[in-house]
């Protein structure tokens, strides 16, 4: 599970890396605009029944031989993974992307119903959508897009997002990555970047 794609092949765009919280989270911005975008790691997620009966956590070398852990579902049947992020933590005025980075193993099972992602904005704004993991490709890493919001200069309050399916079968052999929030330049940039991720 642990593998390595090249250094260099990473945009040469995206500069100022910065790990966060004890390899949390990852912090990073565009060279031309300054935007900045982050990728919130399991760790810094509620996982519902996060504990090691349910899930197992593995060591993942990112870019720059730094490794980071990823949350391997092993069985449940009740999903919830959600998050937030502090409004004033962004950049002002900028389009953002809310993007679950995950995979599923060869073996997956039990995902016949769609999932749901759900974002909840501090103005009371909510976007919700339903994803089937059914038919998605195995084995390799995919974004699924929570939601899309402006950022207001002075806006305060938290940005809040949830990936669930409670309905009660069991599930296994789903991998997650993080939750990234990206922007402008960098979205192309952080999709090549998942492409890394093999």
């Amino acid at each position: 599970m642990k593998k390595k794609g090249s250094t260099d092949l990473i945009n040469k765009n995206i500069v100022s890396e910065e790990f966060l919280e004890f390899k949390r989270k990852k912090k990073w911005g565009d060279k031309l605009t300054g935007y900045k975008c982050f990728m919130l790691y399991p760790r810094s997620l509620f996982i519902t029944l996060g504990n090691r009966e349910y899930w197992t956590w593995n060591c993942f070398e990112e870019t720059g031989d730094e490794n980071i852990e990823v949350a391997k579902l092993s069985h449940v049947c009740w999903l919830d993974v959600r998050g937030k992020l502090t409004m004033s933590d962004l950049s002002p005025e900028v389009e953002y992307e809310i993007v679950y980075v995950m995979k599923l193993t060869k073996g997956a099972s039990g995902w016949e119903l769609p999932i749901r992602l759900k974002l909840s904005l501090p103005d009371g704004r909510v976007q919700e959508r339903q994803v089937c993991l059914l038919e998605k490709p195995r084995k390799q890493w995919m974004e699924l897009n929570v939601g899309n919001f402006q950022s207001k200069d002075g806006e305060s309050g938290e940005v809040c997002f949830d990936l669930f399916e409670h309905g009660g079968h069991w599930k296994t052999g789903l991998i997650i990555k993080g939750l990234c929030f990206k922007t402008g330049r960098t979205i192309a940039s952080v999709h090549d970047r998942v492409g890394l991720w093999r």
